[in-house]
């Protein structure tokens, strides 16, 4: 988050949210609560025991720390932490980090908190069994001071830390006319003197996302030449979020686009910060449901500009919050279906943001104080009249986080499943020892619902235990039920079903195969459904039989999954795929007696449009701002005649994107796609590389991903 480093600056970390709804106020406001209605609706959630979603990774369950914080090490921390089922810390903390010297304990013009330097962080982060994420400072270091960092935690003391990051959100230094990140690279005019650390304008130079790049390079050749077995994480921005895809005059093309590029090969490990934000409760509940789409733009632009495989790229989002409702029941809901989406779709590890970090804005919802506090417990601060409770009390995210320790495990498989009412999240996890854990989020203020339960490959024997986070409850119940086919969820909880079970086969079935990996991706130009792709993957090992061959499925957007294909060995070629659209594909390996494996990590690819297109165009976002951005689209004739006149079609991958006001051509838009026609004075395009470009002021909703595929006259074009 901007603020690690405003913490002390500004008074509170909230100054770095301006404009989000979270700084409304800092006064008490009241809400009525809703009463509870007292009949319970239908909900049907069904899960696919079959339908592989990924194994739970170590050390995904990840919590912010920050060297400002006096009450990181408390006694009661240790324990707290290890009871939620929370695996890894990340330290020093935000744009602090940016500013700190692990050597001497000392932030350039922070405050740094006694008992915070890197051994008692570490001696906390032990006790926890936790596994630390260190950002090593860019802004005001040196690849010299991370590779004596390395040299001390995997060499000297042999912790054997596994990610370490490359600066904190680096793209907020000034290159985009914002400024919250320490970095002494840059300049106050272009090729001009440096920054005055502390006090650097609005706007800098001479150090975006070339210099970045470039710069993360000479780190990860120190710091891997210290110990080869770490992975060097680079920031990226996060797709639909501020400033992803936005360029100037001295950075034509993105951030991610430049950083990846020139990385290439060296891209192992890549870093993504999410506040979804918004200005209601109810949309900030609904914005996990966007995740898939960031990951899958993450996924084509690591194959795109680094050149490498995705799968082989490790993600971690290594700050997130709800940023509204923060400390309450709500804050809650969020925090346990936002981790779970993440890990659902591919990512290694979530960090919440932040261990302590004190009220900023008071209100009440449902009853209950909300202080804005980004903290999973609290530290004893005041706002507006309000006061927290006691030092290291837990909010609602807190036991959000503990439900997750209910659902499954590292190392158990995350299966499909979906709810017929949108405002019932769901998730599913098959747990190593053959039985079954459903996570229910009801995200409904006002309603129960009686849930039916409904399972593919899987069946349950035995009584279900049903753990259970009421609505400002600072506890987890838990109880045995009889059914296996129902259960009953209250307005604004959270519920996890363990069911034991098995699949029934009463063999040893052959092991998962491995995470599939999609090479050979193209299109051509002579249908739209012209795309082809090739999956391959690890074999798996055989159980009571020899594994006979492999199902490919393709996961559908509703939950169910579709098999596309039988092979004997670990490959399958894939055709007539549609181009600029999305796929997740999964592979189960079958024995000689027709016994199914569980499931293998799922990957994930956008077919590309056509290389050898006769026209090619170019978007990029050049403004943004909260509900809204600027966007350029350049035309470009590659043909050997002149395109007269012209229009342009695309859709916008978010639901909540449009093109409000469009200039150098007439605009239209219906659902997600838009139309633009030629203007009488731009109608032609020459040939041979003529050029026309035209630009929108869009609206969104907190996203805004570029679209995947353009057609000019109906014609498919190539990216440019």
């Amino acid at each position: 988050m901007l603020a690690g480093r405003w913490q002390v600056r500004h008074g509170r970390r909230g100054l770095a949210l301006v404009g989000s709804a979270v700084l409304v106020a800092a006064t008490l406001a009241a809400t009525t609560a809703t009463p509870a209605a007292a009949q319970a609706l239908p909900d049907s959630v069904t899960v696919d025991a079959t339908a592989g979603l990924g194994t739970i990774p170590a050390n995904a369950i990840g919590l912010n720390t920050a060297v400002y914080d006096g009450d990181m090490n408390d006694t009661p921390i240790p324990g707290l932490l290890k009871a939620a089922g929370i695996n890894a810390l990340r330290y020093p903390g935000g744009s602090y980090s940016d500013i700190y010297n692990w050597e001497t304990n000392v932030a350039e013009g922070g405050y740094d908190a006694p008992g915070t330097d890197f051994a008692n962080f570490m001696a906390t982060a032990q006790a926890a069994g936790a596994q630390p994420i260190i950002t090593v400072n860019y802004g005001t270091g040196t690849p010299a001071l991370a590779a004596a960092w390395v040299q001390d935690a995997d060499v000297t003391n042999d912790y054997g830390i596994q990610y370490w990051e490359v600066g904190n959100e680096v793209y907020g230094n000034g290159t985009y006319g914002a400024n919250w990140e320490a970095d002494a690279h840059c300049e106050t005019s272009l090729n001009g003197p440096p920054v005055t650390i502390g006090s650097e304008p609005s706007q800098t130079y001479d150090c975006g996302p070339t210099q970045y790049a470039d710069n993360v390079l000479q780190y990860i050749s120190a710091m891997k030449a210290v110990d080869p077995n770490m992975q060097v994480c680079a920031i990226l921005t996060t797709p639909g979020f501020w400033p992803d895809g936005v360029t100037n005059s001295e950075y034509p093309d993105s951030w991610n686009q430049t950083v990846l590029s020139i990385l290439g090969s060296q891209t192992s490990c890549v870093i993504v910060h999410y506040y979804p934000g918004g200005s209601s409760t109810a949309g900030m509940l609904t914005d996990p449901s966007g995740i898939s789409t960031i990951v899958s733009t993450l996924h084509s632009e690591i194959s795109q500009y680094a050149g490498v495989s995705p799968s082989s790229v490790k993600i971690l989002v290594t700050e997130t919050n709800s940023t509204i409702d923060m400390d309450t029941q709500p804050g809650a809901l969020f925090a346990a279906d936002n981790y779970m989406t993440w890990l659902e779709n591919g990512t290694a590890n979530v960090d919440w943001w932040d261990e302590h970090n004190g009220a900023s804005a008071a209100s009440t919802v449902d009853g209950e104080t909300d202080y804005g506090d980004e903290g999973i417990f609290s530290n004893g601060s005041s706002i507006g009249g309000a006061t927290e409770p006691a030092v290291d009390t837990p909010f609602a995210p807190y036991y959000g986080i503990e439900m997750l320790s209910k659902l499954g495990s590292p190392g158990d498989e995350m299966v499909t499943s979906t709810s017929s009412n949108a405002l019932v999240r769901v998730h599913a996890v098959r747990r190593a020892g053959g039985g079954l854990d459903v996570l229910i989020d009801n995200e409904d203020p006002s309603n129960s619902y009686t849930v039916s339960l409904t399972f593919s490959g899987f069946t349950p024997s035995g009584s279900p235990t049903v753990y259970t986070l009421a609505n400002n409850a600072t506890s987890i119940t838990s109880a045995t039920q009889s059914s296996t086919s129902s259960v009953t969820v209250a307005p604004y909880s959270l519920t996890v079903v363990q069911l034991p079970g098995s699949g029934g086969t009463g063999v040893t079935a052959p092991g998962a195969p491995g995470q599939p990996v999609a090479s050979n991706l193209s299109s051509s130009t002579s249908s739209s459904t012209s795309g082809t792709a090739t999956l391959s993957w690890p074999a798996a090992s055989a159980g009571t039989y020899p594994v006979a061959d492999y199902e490919v499925y393709h996961q559908n957007s509703g939950g169910t999954s579709t098999l596309v294909g039988t092979a004997m060995s670990t490959s399958i070629n894939l055709t007539g795929l549609t181009i600029g659209a999305t796929y997740t594909y999964n592979v189960v390996a079958l024995d000689t007696q027709g016994n199914p494996s569980l499931p293998s990590p799922p990957v994930t690819f956008t077919v590309p449009p056509p290389a050898n297109a006769t026209c090619a165009v170019h978007y990029a976002v050049t403004s943004s701002w909260p509900g809204g951005f600027g966007a350029t689209i350049t035309l470009t004739n590659d043909g050997s005649t002149a395109i007269n006149p012209w229009t342009l079609t695309f859709s916008f991958p978010a639901s909540g994107e449009a093109a409000a006001d469009g200039w150098d051509g007439t605009w239209t838009q219906s659902g997600q796609a838009v139309t633009v026609t030629s203007a009488s004075w731009n109608s032609a395009i020459a040939a041979s590389g003529g050029t026309v470009s035209i630009g929108f002021n869009g609206t969104d909703t907190g996203q805004d991903p570029a679209p995947t595929v353009f057609y000019i006259n109906n014609n498919v074009c190539a990216g440019d």
